[in-house]
C-alpha cells in the first residue's frame, strides 16, 4: 500500500458523528422511506360492505348482551340455589335445637334427621362434640365460633374436616338444654348439587351462545342483503345512465321507507339533470342560430362588395359590417355573461349604487336617441350592488320598453317598505298574461314575425333576471290596462 492509501484507509474506516439536528433529519428520512403499514381497521373500513358491517355490529351487540345476560343468569342461579340450601339447613338446625330444648341430648336421634349430603354436630359450651351424625362422627368440630342462644351464623367451608373436597354451607345455631346449658347446633349441607346445576347451565350457555351468534349473523346477513337489494337495483340502473339515456329512471320500491326516499331523490336529481341537459342543448342550438345570422349577414355583405367592387358603396358596406360586428359583439357578450352565471353565478363588485342617477342617465340617453316621449319620476334611492350590473339591467328594461312603445316610455324609481322599486312602462301592445314569465327565458321573442333589428336577440330580459337574482331581488311584469309595466325590486341598504 502506498503512502496515500495508508493515510486514507483509517479515515475511510472512521464513523462520521452527526449532530442532534442532523441525526433527527436522517432518522426522519429513513422513516419516510419505509413502506406504510396498513392497519386492519383501515382495511376493514375500506373494503367491508354494508352487509358485513351490519352483520358484525349485530353479532357484537347480541354477543355482548347475551354474555352479560348469561353472567347475570349464572350469578342469579347460584345465589338462588345457595339461598335454598341456607333455608333448608336453617329449618333443620331450628328443629334440632327445639328438640334439644325439650328432650335434651339423650333424646336426640341424628340418623332420622339426616338428609342426602348432610352432616350434623352438637357442640357444648367448651366446643366439645356432644353428638354427631355418622358421616362426621369422630371428626373435629366444623366451627369453633361461639353462638349465643337463638342466634345463627352462616359460613362456607371448601371442605369438611376429614371429608372430601366438596364445598359445604354450614349454619351454627345457638340452643339450650332442659338444664339451661348452652349448646351449638351445627348443620352443614353439600353444595355439590348447586355447583352441578350451575355447571350444567354454564355448559349449555357455552354451546348455545356461539350457535345463537352464528344464527344472528346469518339472519342479519340475509335480511340486510334483502334490504339492500333495491339499493343494488338503483346502483345498477344509475351505472347504466349516461348522456343519451338521461330519460331513464331508477326503480322505486313499494314500501315507503328510506330506500323509497333514496329512489325518489335519485329520480328527482335525474329530472333536474335531464332538464339541465335539455336547457343546455337548447341554449347551444339557439346560440348557434343567433350567431349564424349576423355571421351570414357579414359574409353576404362582404361577398356582394367583392363581387362588384366597381359598383360597391364601400362607406355603406363598412357601416353595415360595423353594425353587424357590434351586434355580434353584444350577442357574444350576453352569451358569455349567461354562461358564467350558469357556471358559478355572477361575479359582482359590491358598492352603494344610486338608482336615481342610473334612471336619469337612461332617461337622457333615450331622449337623445329616439323620438319617444320619455317621462321620468325620480326619487333619491340607494342600494348595495354592482353599479355596472345594475346599469345593464335598467338599460335592458329601457331598451325593451323602447322597442315595443308606440309613443311613450315612463321610468320611475322609489323606495317602499325597505325595497327599491324601478318601474319601466310603455304604451305598446303589451304582453299576454300567460307569457309574462316566459319572456324572462333565453331567446324568447313573442312576435316571431318581427325583424331582427326590431326584435333583439331575446337575451336582454334573461340577463335582467340573472342580475336581479344575484342582488336578492326580483323582476316581473305587472297587469296594466294599456301597454306593459315591468318592475324591478331590490333590497335597500
Amino acid at each position: 500500500m502506498n503512502v496515500v492509501g495508508r493515510i486514507m484507509a483509517p479515515r475511510a474506516r472512521r464513523r462520521v458523528r452527526l449532530g442532534p439536528a442532523a441525526s433527527l433529519r436522517a432518522y426522519a428520512a429513513r422513516v419516510s422511506q419505509r413502506p406504510p403499514r396498513t392497519r386492519f381497521g383501515a382495511l376493514w373500513r375500506r373494503h367491508a360492505g354494508v352487509r358485513a358491517r351490519t352483520s358484525l355490529v349485530a353479532v357484537v351487540a347480541v354477543g355482548a348482551a347475551v354474555t352479560v345476560g348469561s353472567g347475570l343468569l349464572i350469578t342469579f342461579l347460584d345465589r338462588n340455589l345457595t339461598a335454598g340450601v341456607d333455608a333448608a339447613i336453617q329449618l333443620q338446625a331450628q328443629d334440632i335445637a327445639d328438640n334439644i330444648r325439650v328432650e335434651g341430648i339423650a333424646g336426640l336421634d341424628l340418623r332420622r334427621r339426616l338428609t342426602e349430603r348432610n352432616v350434623i354436630q352438637v357442640l357444648g359450651r367448651d366446643g366439645s362434640i356432644l353428638a354427631a351424625s355418622p358421616g362426621i362422627d369422630g371428626e373435629p368440630p366444623m366451627t369453633h365460633a361461639a353462638v349465643a342462644t337463638g342466634k345463627a351464623k352462616l359460613s362456607r367451608m371448601e371442605r369438611l374436616p376429614g371429608g372430601n373436597d366438596e364445598a359445604y354451607r354450614v349454619l351454627a345455631l345457638g340452643g339450650i338444654t332442659p338444664n339451661n346449658l348452652p349448646v351449638t347446633v351445627v348443620v352443614g349441607q353439600s353444595l355439590d348439587s348447586v355447583q352441578a346445576s350451575v355447571d350444567t347451565v354454564t355448559g349449555l350457555l357455552l354451546v348455545g351462545v356461539p350457535l345463537l351468534l352464528i344464527l344472528v349473523g346469518g339472519v342479519t346477513w340475509s335480511l340486510s342483503g334483502r334490504a339492500l337489494r333495491p339499493v343494488e337495483a338503483i346502483r345498477r340502473q344509475v351505472s347504466d345512465i349516461d348522456a343519451p339515456r338521461l330519460g331513464s329512471r331508477v326503480p322505486v320500491p313499494e314500501a315507503h321507507d328510506e330506500v323509497w326516499l333514496l329512489a325518489n331523490t335519485m329520480n328527482r336529481m335525474l329530472d333536474r339533470l335531464e332538464a339541465a341537459a335539455d336547457a343546455q342543448r337548447g341554449f347551444v342550438s339557439d346560440a348557434s342560430h343567433e350567431l349564424r345570422s349576423p355571421l351570414a349577414s357579414l359574409r353576404a355583405t362582404i361577398e356582394v362588395a367583392q363581387a362588384h367592387p366597381d359598383r360597391a358603396d364601400w362607406k355603406r358596406t363598412s357601416e353595415a359590417v360595423l353594425e353587424e360586428a357590434v351586434r355580434l359583439e353584444h350577442l357574444v357578450s350576453d352569451l358569455l355573461l349567461l354562461a358564467r352565471a350558469d357556471e358559478r353565478g355572477l361575479q359582482m363588485q359590491r358598492a352603494d349604487v344610486d338608482l336615481d342617477d342610473i334612471i336619469q342617465a337612461e332617461t337622457d340617453r333615450l331622449r337623445s336617441t329616439t323620438d319617444l316621449a320619455v317621462i321620468c319620476h325620480n326619487e333619491p334611492v340607494r342600494v348595495p350592488g354592482d353599479p355596472e350590473r345594475l346599469s345593464r339591467a335598467v338599460r335592458n328594461l329601457v331598451d325593451n320598453a323602447a322597442r315595443h312603445a308606440e309613443s311613450e316610455v315612463s321610468l320611475s324609481v322609489r323606495a317602499i317598505d325597505g325595497w327599491a322599486q324601478v318601474e319601466v312602462a310603455d304604451d305598446g301592445p303589451g304582453i299576454p298574461a300567460q307569457d309574462r314569465r316566459r319572456v324572462f327565458e333565453r331567446f324568447v321573442r313573442l312576435d316571431e314575425s318581427r325583424t331582427r333589428d326590431g326584435g333583439g336577440t331575446g337575451l336582454g330580459l334573461a340577463i335582467v333576471q340573472q342580475i336581479s337574482t344575484a342582488h336578492e331581488g326580483r323582476v316581473e311584469f305587472l297587469d296594466v290596462p294599456v301597454g306593459s309595466l315591468v318592475r324591478l325590486r331590490l333590497p335597500l341598504a
